[in-house]
């Protein structure tokens, strides 16, 4: 039967010549769809939304109405800080007369200052010291550690700053910053400003109004500050900076002063005071924050959202540089950003093209190493368009099928075109042995070898990527659908794009030094002599490496998707060491019917109160909110009241609980404006029954909500910037909120929010991880043992495809890196690409055994004919991965790293572990396999004759390698 690129149409022209009209034909078409493709990057969707821990995060929304938010502050900025209401105003906008607000942002729900916080707080008779320190580590910070000098230290002040930024260093490694005093700001005012007026009458102040300057004044006075990285004002570190600076000494009083009883009598002799610091202290005021919530639109689009508050914070007085924001929405449109800057990023010049994008510059590696390889430019050409084509086409299919990019799928088009390229570099040398011998029959008898391994490598992969299907994280699901149809694109491109360009514009035939092998069978025999000694060998490399697998753990946080150097990092740095951790977790109290009346309002308020300041005492927490912060201390009742004290306690209960519910009311019937009250945002009443899964460290437990029960939100602002573990914190909110609440009947609570989620998505990372490759693993395990019909032959040869995996990964957990949400497909990918190899030289490896040759001299000529194509294919994809590197996102940076590590492994196992192996047990259960397969044609000679009558594939190589002995 005639071949594909032989058959011509009814005009006489070849198929071939279709092949190409088609690719040209769909080539604007993909353009234009290629132009409506767009972002997802949020994590909280990475979850299915049957998934336990989304069902009880959704339910939390839904209950308490929580928006995004993003965390501003800026440099300098107090309680007397005027900037703060300006930047509120400017982004919600002025009240007309009729009270609507106008010329606000529309990204922007609302904005809640601490000055307002505060003055509600007072409102509620609470006082103002007393309101300050409720909203600690929330939105107010402590700042830095401020040191007071002593009159001996204000002396030598220098001397005294560098003694103690030594002796820290010295003694526990940390490097401290100095910076200047704090000083509250102070708007400056230009007087001979046209329409300025000086002589405005002042206003008589409101007696409940707060005076936030008296509060700014209360901060002690102090010399400079101190910072250093990751500071915590309650850790361990801030106290032992604390003790070193106490104890710095003036060196003239100290002479002949051998211990501290000497230092303290000489001091004491002299009369003067020994200690050059004489406090040093963290103080509530400075800085501040604001929190902005996103309305609807603005959570539809984080980047516009996020520009318009740098925006109405620079009209408000702040400048740009001093501007800090956190949160999930600031994250996310950074992440969008540097998605977008891996592939094009103008701020770089062009001569620094390697950062301009990286992508493209790996691309340009590629295409460079092809031309060196390949030895042919017209050959390199088409090898890279084909490549470049198919991914081109890959690609576009998202935006057809309705799919979004994302962060996982960004690495999609460098994989594919690498996979592209090591099909097609095969293909090239299949060209090139078969065009040696005959230009005319090069291409068709080129495709005749490259079928059956081509298929089964791109198939194999295929299957490893579409393992990844099995993942219960959107982005991994994506990316493996998307990547296992760019393989099966992949495979046509190579064996019907790349032989029809090559027909239609052929290069030229090779010479015989390019296609000389020698050097690689001389190396094939040198394996076979020693094949004990390199098979194990290579089994104690796998295994000391997998023991690294003790300490593997993942990683899920997007923030350490970033380079320390960025500006979001910075910023969160900034939050978290100065004012407040940037990720809340959320513990639900609920009280049923039973509990409601068991314990009246103000009870239920002390109760919600007490689990608070349990929660807040943990080191890892910065500060906690809840509506019990908005209600003064309530005084149980005396035991020996009387019953009218008892009855207007009753029902002065009664009034408060009926006034917070009817402002509850009013909030859901959105009667209440932005100025009003949030109760809402930390009490509910059940609506609907809800049957929730929560997970604990004994594993899980349903929470029932019932409609009617009261649900009290208390929020926890925990650092993201530490490698606090968040499996540990949860557990330990956990048994402080149980151990108040089990003596109370008829009382429940929820541990939510981003941490947890966070969790059970490290936990799908790993499942994910376990199950893909398991699934691929055994997929794969099955196709080499149906192609080696042996179940024991298929086994061992999955030992070098494991073997890249093995130790690549394994190195990473002895290193204690953890694995993220990139790292993770790396290792299906992997999978498949070293079973390309491996196929290619099993193929080969046969054919020589059915030539008749020896178990060395068919593992140095299938060496000899796939070792140059599976060292060309490693170098180009290997290298042109790595190229990946200098990206800023660092998802995209691991990837390309880990790749070309796993890829450089893949090589090694399959041109030094897998020719050891043949030479040894795995080759003799391959002959006795095709030993028992002729002796069973043998009894059927219907089979033996339909088996002559098929060409064989190493013939063209046969012809090929007579050639060149000849030419020799």
């Amino acid at each position: 039967m005639a071949s594909f690129f032989e058959k011509r149409d009814p005009w006489g022209h070849s198929l071939s010549l279709w092949v190409v009209v088609l690719m040209i034909f769909v080539t604007p078409v993909l353009f234009g769809v290629l132009r409506e493709i767009r972002q997802e990057n949020n994590v909280e969707n990475w979850l299915p939304p049957d998934d336990p821990q989304s069902k009880v995060l959704q339910w939390h929304r839904d209950s308490f109405g929580i928006e995004d938010r993003v965390l501003v502050s800026w440099d300098g900025s107090s309680l007397t800080d005027l900037r703060a209401d300006r930047l509120k105003q400017s982004l919600l906008g002025q009240k007309d007369a009729k009270g609507v607000r106008r010329g606000g942002s529309p990204y922007i729900l609302d904005v809640a200052t601490p000055q307002d916080a505060i003055q509600k707080m007072v409102d509620y008779h609470i006082d103002p010291d007393e309101a300050e320190r409720r909203l600690k580590g929330v939105l107010i910070g402590t700042g830095m550690l401020k040191v007071r000098l002593s009159p001996a230290g204000k002396k030598r002040r220098e001397q005294t700053i560098q003694e103690l930024i030594a002796t820290t260093k010295r003694e526990l490694g940390i490097d401290l910053t100095v910076k200047p005093a704090f000083t509250p700001w102070v708007e400056m005012v230009d007087e001979t400003e046209e329409g300025t007026v000086t002589d405005a009458p002042v206003e008589e102040p409101d007696e409940d109004q707060v005076d936030f300057k008296a509060l700014v004044e209360a901060i002690p006075e102090h010399d400079f500050q101190l910072i250093w990285p990751r500071m915590q004002a309650h850790s361990k570190q801030a106290d032992q900076i604390k003790e070193i600076a106490l104890s710095l000494r003036r060196p003239e009083i100290l002479v002949g002063a051998s211990t501290a009883a000497d230092q303290e009598a000489k001091s004491d002799q002299l009369g003067e005071e020994p200690k050059l610091i004489e406090d040093c202290f963290f103080a509530i005021g400075t800085p501040i924050a604001v929190a902005i919530s996103l309305s609807d639109t603005g959570d539809a689009d984080h980047a516009s959202a996020v520009a318009a508050i740098k925006t109405a914070a620079v009209d408000a007085g702040i400048p740009a540089e001093n501007l800090h924001m956190g949160g999930r929405p600031v994250a996310g449109a950074a992440l969008n950003r540097m998605v977008k800057e891996s592939s094009w990023n103008t701020a770089y010049p062009l001569w620094q093209f390697h950062k301009r994008s990286v992508t493209l510059f790996s691309g340009l590696i590629g295409i460079a190493l092809a031309f060196l390889m390949l030895r042919s430019v017209r050959l390199a050409c088409l090898v890279l368009l084909v490549s470049y084509y198919t991914t081109f086409v890959a690609v576009s299919i998202i935006p057809m099928t309705g799919g979004t990019m994302n962060m996982v799928l960004v690495v999609m088009p460098t994989l594919l075109t690498v996979l592209t390229l090591s099909g097609s570099i095969h293909v090239a040398n299949y060209w090139k042995h078969a065009a040696h011998v005959d230009m005319k029959t090069a291409v068709v008898k080129a495709v005749e070898m490259a079928r059956a391994p081509c298929m089964m490598a791109s198939l194999t992969t295929a299957i490893g990527l579409a393992s990844l299907l099995t993942s219960p994280l959107s982005p991994v699901r994506d990316f493996g659908l998307y990547a296992s149809i760019g393989c099966v694109v992949s495979l046509l491109m190579v064996l019907y794009g790349l032989p029809s360009l090559l027909q239609l514009w052929p290069a030229k035939p090779p010479k015989a030094s390019e296609i000389d092998t020698r050097h690689w069978q001389a190396f094939g025999r040198g394996l076979s002599r020693h094949q004990w000694l390199v098979s194990f060998s290579c089994l104690a490399i796998f295994v000391a490496a997998c023991y690294g697998f003790k300490w593997f753990r993942t990683e899920t946080k997007v923030i350490r998707y970033f380079p320390d150097s960025s500006r979001v990092i910075q910023d969160y740095l900034f939050l978290e060491e100065n004012l407040s951790g940037i990720t809340p977790v959320d513990t639900v109290i609920c009280f049923d019917e039973k509990a409601q009346e068991d314990l009246n309002f103000e009870e239920r308020v002390e109760l919600v109160r007490n689990i608070e300041r349990k929660i807040a005492e943990h080191p890892e927490i910065s500060g906690t909110i809840s509506l019990a912060d908005f209600r003064p201390v309530s005084e149980p009742l005396p035991k020996d009241a009387s019953t009218f004290q008892k009855l207007r306690h009753a029902k002065r209960v009664n009034e408060t609980e009926r006034r917070v519910r009817e402002s509850l009311k009013k909030e859901k019937s959105g009667e209440v404006n932005l100025e009003g009250d949030t109760v809402k945002s930390f009490l509910n009443i059940a609506d609907h029954t809800a049957d929730l899964e929560q997970e604990t460290a004994n594993g899980a437990r349903m929470v029932d909500i019932q409609k009617g029960d009261e649900m009290w939100r208390i929020t926890a602002q925990v650092a993201i910037m530490t490698d606090l573990n968040y499996a540990d914190l949860t557990n330990e909110l956990n048994q402080v909120t149980q151990s108040v609440l089990r003596d109370h009947a008829g009382t429940t609570h929820l541990v939510t929010g981003t941490i947890p989620l966070f969790l059970r998505t490290q936990q799908a990372v790993l499942e994910s991880l376990i199950k893909s490759f398991g699934l691929a693993f055994a997929v794969i395990a099955v196709v080499m043992m149906v192609l080696l019909r042996s179940p024991t032959a298929g086994l061992i040869t999955m030992l070098p495809n494991l073997m890249p995996i093995g130790v690549i990964f394994g190195l990473l957990s002895w290193m204690h890196v953890a694995v993220d949400i990139g790292t993770m497909i790396t290792a299906s990918v992997a999978l498949g690409i070293a079973v390309d190899g491996t196929l290619h030289l099993l193929t080969w490896f046969k054919i020589g055994i059915e030539e008749g040759k020896s178990k060395s001299e068919a593992v140095a000529a299938a060496l000899g004919h796939c070792g140059p194509a599976m060292w060309q294919t490693s170098a180009v994809v290997a290298i042109s991965l790595a190229m990946l590197y200098p990206a800023e996102l660092l998802l995209v940076s691991r990837f390309g790293i880990l790749m070309c590590a796993l890829i450089t492994a893949a090589l090694l196992a399959d041109i030094i572990f897998l020719p050891a192996l043949l030479a040894g047990p795995l080759g003799t259960l391959i002959v006795n396999s095709q030993k028992r397969e002729q002796k069973a044609t043998e009894k059927h000679p219907l089979l033996q004759e339909g088996k002559e009558s098929k060409p064989h594939l190493s013939h063209v190589v046969k012809r090929a390698q007579s050639e060149q002995s000849f030419e020799t």
